[in-house]
């Protein structure tokens, strides 16, 4: 594996801007294959080692949810009772929704809500904060009736958990439950100062799809229960041994029951196809995706951030798997591992070649370039020919977003997103792209006037949300 890892890996450096990452394989409780590539600091030529620190991104999530197992074996909550008996204060729009959200709701992605990730740009104060927001939030889908993935479900659930025992943050309950029963001594936090001082550490970039810069790290604690664990590739691979072993620690000792381990991954609702490869028959189930891959059931997760990305998972009751990191946003390193990583667990070899898989990536990456043109190359919005646009708008969840003249050119700004506005070649939308992506999401805002307000779609969902404006 390792000549066809490293000869994929140098490909994908050529053509996407790939810096480094770690890849480990396990079966029975032991890492059989693990390797380092390329660097964790590019500009100082210091190379990748199996000790480096990432953040793990969305592979957080399954955490969170063993902390809400482990609450649910000690009788503080179940799995299927609504959230509000023990925050009286929270609600959503739909107030049977609010009156009825569960556990099991918000650990499979099935509020109803899309990501809105994007309010975090703005509005932060406290979990409790960004619970109460819920009641505001405008939603795209029915209550149950499908699947949209959704970060800060994910968030209001490590709150929950903050309230169910007491007020003990989430972190200290993430380290005392969890790290520390896996021995993990690596892991550390999003958003806390100096937490990553005397650790090796591999540090972010972001490539454009063609060349890595490097970038700053998601800074905001708050949303650590959605994303925020960082640790290196060893011990997360004890975290997912333990999964693939049945939530059994190396010393012995259980994370959660048997019963409630097996709630976390029994598929609650179904997701779409992963990838154009092997894997199929996708659900969600809690904090842990599943499929077939190769007639095998499969338990995984992928993270990704500005800076890296992340692949977890296990084949069901085989105990074996797989855990990689890559501190490069926006290369196809990651799904592209995944997929050798699992043909070696699932038919004990790797393809010879997954050169298919990078040329699939690279006609999407063409497919995104075209896409920011089309916004970038646009007629600048300005205050000669947008005036009427210039103004502060409203919404009751993301509060307020300004447009305003600088230099007779009109900029977009909201909490820490700012960019300039255009009219798109294609369609003469109005619309902002500040540079910066999420794999190949680009992101970008539009805008589109309604009377004497705004509508606001972001990179992170389709709704169109209404901002009343305020002056």
């Amino acid at each position: 594996m390792r000549n066809i890892l490293n000869k994929t890996l140098e490909r994908i450096t050529r053509e996407s801007g790939l810096v480094g990452g770690v890849v480990a394989l396990f079966k029975d409780g032991k890492v059989f294959f693990s390797e380092a590539y390329g660097y964790e600091d590019m500009e100082n030529n210091i190379p990748m080692t199996l000790n480096a620190s990432f953040d793990i991104a969305s592979c957080s999530k399954a955490w969170t949810v063993m902390l809400a197992a482990k609450a649910v074996d000690e009788g503080l909550i179940g799995w299927d009772q609504p959230v509000k008996d023990a925050m009286p204060e929270f609600d959503m729009l739909d107030h049977y929704a609010g009156a009825h959200l569960s556990v099991r709701d918000m650990a499979s992605h099935r509020s109803g809500l899309p990501c809105h990730d994007f309010m975090r740009n703005k509005v932060g104060g406290s979990r409790r904060n960004l619970m109460l927001k819920c009641a505001e939030l405008d939603a795209t889908m029915g209550f149950r009736a499908g699947y949209q993935y959704n970060n800060h479900m994910f968030i209001v659930l490590g709150y929950l958990m903050e309230v169910l025992r007491n007020g003990e943050s989430w972190e200290s309950q993430i380290k005392r439950l969890i790290a520390d029963p896996l021995g993990v001594e690596t892991i550390r936090f999003r958003g806390m100062k100096g937490n990553m001082d005397n650790l090796e550490r591999a540090l972010p970039y972001v490539s454009d799809g063609y060349k890595a810069h490097r970038c700053g790290y998601s800074d905001s604690p708050l949303s650590g229960p959605c994303g925020g664990i960082k640790l290196n590739v060893l011990d997360l691979s004890k975290w997912v041994m333990a999964m693939a072993k049945g939530g059994l620690c190396a010393s012995g000792e259980r994370l959660c029951s048997q019963e409630q381990y097996n709630a976390m991954i029994t598929p609650v609702i179904p997701t779409p196809e992963e990838d154009g490869f092997k894997l199929k028959g996708c659900t969600y189930a809690l904090g842990w995706h599943t499929g077939v891959y190769n007639g095998r059931d499969i338990v995984f997760h992928s993270g990704g951030l500005e800076g890296f990305n992340t692949q977890v998972g296990f084949i069901k009751g085989e105990n074996c798997g797989y855990a990689m990191i890559f501190n490069t946003g926006t290369t196809p390193a990651a799904e592209v591992v995944r997929a050798m990583a699992l043909d070696v667990l699932t038919e004990g070899a790797p393809r010879q070649s997954y050169d298919d898989m990078i040329d699939a990536w690279l006609k999407r990456r063409d497919n995104m370039i075209a896409i920011i043109n089309n916004g970038v190359e646009g007629e600048p919005v300005t205050a000669e020919n947008g005036a009427e646009l210039i103004g502060t708008y409203e919404h009751a969840a993301y509060e307020t977003f300004t447009v305003e003249d600088r230099g007779g050119r009109l900029w977009f700004s909201y909490g820490s997103f700012e960019t300039p506005l255009s009219r798109a070649k294609a369609d003469k939308m109005i619309c902002g792209y500040p540079g910066t992506l999420d794999g190949l999401v680009p992101d970008h805002i539009e805008l589109w006037p309604d009377g004497d307000d705004l509508r606001l779609r972001t990179s992170d969902s389709q709704l169109k949300m209404l901002f009343k404006r305020v002056k």
